[in-house]
């Protein structure tokens, strides 16, 4: 039993924690199980019967009543199938929305690095194909493994209620079984493990295919994916291959070994019948059951693959449920905050990274105050922008909130006090309200959507729309230009109305036109708030009350923006670098 993987395996297990409010369900379909493992050895015992009544005792009646008893055991023996099997697929089917909420609910509060360290087609892999392979085919796999145990059972009685000899004989061949099984088992998982990372490929390199077929066809880019495509997608069906050759090879070689026994109890039934020691009776119901074992034999030699594949796939969905979420130890919360904060020597290096990221930064910043980072890519502008709202936890150093530790905070109070806006911006397969509202539909009435709206000069644009706030923007926002998206996301900031505001490149990828209707917006919006601002375009925060300039995670210059350009530095070439571009083109 300890081979078998459905049993064994420490994932299965944690699956069947699940079943305990299905009980009555399970129960069911147990029952109707028994019943059909039941028919199947009346089969072998109604045609031994109807064999000595019919040859031997010469009974009339044999005619009418094997025609009746046969179909009469086949509708019981395929009804008991049908209700164990629908029965289980409802159990199985509402596990399977228990275990990949829960994976979704893990998986949103992973931290950074899991999430750099998984791609989003590996995680679509394993809610698409890894979840439907550990519980999308448990029903089936169940029945048969329990139902056709019951057959056999059953059937090994009849066996050795007639002749414990003969049936002594078949037992031979249960080692050599075993050791195919096994051997199956090991080399199905193996290849089951393979093919789900190359499924995960998969997805991924149509995902960036489809994504960014705009690069895609103005480079000319369409042999280069079609061939990444292929590699892929061929990879994947060697394996599939592999697998199915491994599968089909099982059936047949389970059939030979089962049949070599057959035939030596054929054999020597026939030597003890013609000795008179075993009537045809007998024989035709030791003959029978024996067949009768062949079907249940052969199902659960096939069902090893398939268990080797839940087993592979329950090991990577608790793999992902068990993954380490965001830490979040501290217990304070922010009342009456301000907006003041601090960096008090902080530093930062990535996962996997020799270099520090940032280091030994300090800065006191104080309630209102904008705050603008430059600087080369790589300096850690960006870095330091994450670390405010605990994207990333400081290597070393603190950050302090009105003088409380971030360590000390919640994550929830910390980030209660923060809205962001990013060149990078989400946007949900919902109305322009719900994007809007995203977060606190429920906390917020329609007039406060509207008036953020406004402040974001949205009201305009949405008085052409049939719809207005109600529009649906499509998946991803694709329906609307990048101006629009912006404005939608500087409105979400609005409708949070908290003490600080992040800024990451809020405008580089925009328009000059789009530029000047969001930076309006974006003035509004800082008005009163700390803000800490990251700007490709420097003469967007020629207004900042402090410019930071950075270079290889270091302050090396501070100021105004006035300051810094007399003081003829990195900043002042960086301003005059950028200004003559702009003029040349």
């Amino acid at each position: 039993m300890k081979h078998i993987p459905i049993l064994s395996n420490p994932y299965m297990m944690r699956l069947f924690r699940y079943l305990p409010p299905y009980k009555w369900l399970i129960i069911g379909a147990a029952v109707a199980m028994v019943v059909g493992g039941g028919a199947s050895s009346l089969i072998a015992l109604v045609l031994g019967k109807l064999t000595d009544m019919g040859f031997y005792d010469k009974d009339p009646s044999v005619i009418y009543w094997a025609p009746i008893a046969l179909i009469g055991i086949s509708i019981l023996h395929g009804g008991s199938q049908y209700l164990s099997q629908f029965l289980l697929v409802r159990v199985s089917q509402s596990v399977l929305v228990q275990v990949r909420t829960l994976m979704f609910d893990r998986v949103l509060h992973w931290d950074n690095r899991l999430i750099q360290e998984n791609k989003c087609a590996r995680i679509q892999a394993k809610f698409i194909n890894e979840a439907s392979t550990a519980l999308g085919g448990a029903a089936s796999i169940m029945t048969t493994i329990i139902r056709d145990s019951l057959q056999i059972v059953c059937l090994v009685c009849v066996l050795i209620y007639h002749n414990w000899r003969l049936t002594l004989l078949t037992f031979v061949v249960a080692p050599l079984l075993a050791i195919l099984l096994r051997w199956v088992n090991k080399r199905i998982k193996r290849l089951t493990t393979q093919t789900q990372n190359i499924f995960g490929q998969l997805i991924g390199t149509l995902q960036e295919s489809y994504e960014g077929q705009r690069v895609v066809k103005i480079y000319d880019g369409y042999e280069y994916e079609t061939k990444r495509f292929f590699k892929v997608n061929n990879t994947l069906k060697d394996l599939s291959l592999r697998t199915q050759r491994v599968k089909a090879a099982a059936t047949p070689l389970t059939q030979l070994i089962s049949m070599s026994a057959v035939s030596v109890v054929v054999v020597v039934a026939l030597l003890q019948a013609q000795s008179g020691s075993l009537t045809m009776g007998e024989f035709t119901t030791f003959l029978s059951a024996m067949l009768l074992l062949m079907p249940p034999i052969r199902h659960l030699s096939t069902l090893n693959g398939s268990t080797a594949a839940m087993t592979a796939a329950a090991e990577s969905i608790f793999q992902t449920i068990d993954a380490e979420p965001e830490k979040d130890p501290g217990t304070g919360e922010l009342v009456n905050y301000r907006g003041a904060v601090r960096f008090e020597n902080v530093s930062f290096t990535y996962p996997r990274q020799e270099k520090s990221a940032v280091e030994n930064f300090t800065l006191d910043v104080k309630p209102g105050e904008m705050i603008a980072f430059v600087g080369s890519s790589g300096s850690g502008k960006s870095t330091l922008i994450n670390m405010i709202p605990r994207f990333w936890a400081p290597t070393k150093g603190e950050i302090y909130f009105d003088g409380v530790p971030q360590s000390e905070l919640t994550l929830a109070s910390l980030r209660s006090q923060i809205a962001l806006v990013s060149q990078e911006v989400i946007i949900f397969d919902d109305t322009i309200a719900g994007n809007i509202a995203y977060g606190c539909k429920d906390r917020v009435t329609r007039e406060q959507i509207e008036r953020a709206a406004e402040a974001a000069a949205l009201t305009d644009w949405l008085a052409t729309l049939p719809d207005g706030l109600d529009t649906q923007v499509g998946n991803a926002g694709n329906r609307l230009s990048g101006g629009q998206r912006q404005r939608i996301s500087i409105a979400r900031a609005f409708l949070k109305d908290s003490k600080i505001l992040l800024l990451d490149e809020a405008t580089s990828a925009l328009d000059t036109e789009s530029e000047r209707h969001i930076q309006q917006a974006l003035d509004s919006l800082l008005k009163g708030r700390t803000s800490f601002v990251v700007a490709h375009r420097l003469s967007t925060i020629r207004n900042a009350d402090r410019i930071v300039v950075m270079q290889n995670g270091r302050i090396v210059e501070i100021g105004t923006h006035e300051q810094l350009m007399a003081k003829d530095g990195v900043y002042h070439n960086l301003y005059s670098l950028q200004f003559s571009s702009q003029n040349e083109g």
